[in-house]
């Protein structure tokens, strides 16, 4: 395993441990804050440790998940406010269209960025991301209720996990992935465009994945 990607598990790995401990011994109003916090501490932290350890890979991984990660409350948004099957506890963030707490914007990055590096580095890019993607969106979306995140309703659930979303989160991985390798050295503009092209077609996915077996 590539030195980068071992530092990347190692980061992730140490921040969501802290992540987890701070999010279960927080309560209350404080709870919102600590999110906020801890999105803006990863935000900063990820750069900042790819600058010091030379891991330009990261860099430009992380510069194209932003704004796919920022037109994620797209999607979010149709499923509270359109289908109904999401719901985002009240921490007293303020709420994109009084649907998805602020914090939502930057947490997709979380999610995808250790995906995408482990499945670039490998001699099967798209096989080694839906083989990974799958598991690790299971375990993020049983996590989520017991960590106060999100959690789903009026849809089929197998263990708090809603069934529907796993096929489409393992399209995004392979979308976002293949957007990534193609744009990487494009235009500011043109890799704006193909990570928003990106959140398009997870959105279409979703509706078709929960028209189908939600």
């Amino acid at each position: 395993m590539q030195t980068g990607v071992r530092e990347a598990l190692l980061f992730h790995g140490l921040f969501f441990a802290i992540a987890a401990t701070v999010v279960f011994l927080t309560d209350g109003a404080a709870y919102g804050r600590a999110q906020l916090w801890l999105t803006a501490g990863y935000h900063l932290a990820l750069p900042a440790w790819a600058l010091m350890r030379g891991h330009t890979e990261w860099l430009w991984l992380w510069l194209f998940l932003l704004p796919l990660s920022v037109a994620q409350v797209v999607p979010d948004w149709v499923l509270v406010d359109v289908t109904r099957t999401l719901v985002f506890p009240d921490h007293g963030l303020p709420r994109i269209g009084g649907a998805v707490p602020v914090v939502f914007v930057g947490l997709w990055v979380m999610a995808l960025f250790p995906i995408l590096l482990v499945a670039q580095s490998t001699r099967h890019p798209y096989l080694v991301a839906a083989v990974i993607s799958l598991p690790a969106f299971a375990v993020l979306e049983w996590t989520a209720r017991p960590l106060q995140l999100w959690f789903g309703q009026n849809a089929k659930l197998f263990d708090g996990v809603a069934v529907y979303t796993l096929i489409p989160e393992m399209l995004l991985c392979l979308a976002a992935l293949a957007a990534y390798r193609s744009l990487r050295g494009a235009a500011l503009p043109v890799r704006v465009i193909g990570a928003v092209s990106v959140s398009v077609f997870y959105t279409g996915a979703l509706l078709i994945s929960l028209l189908l077996i939600g």
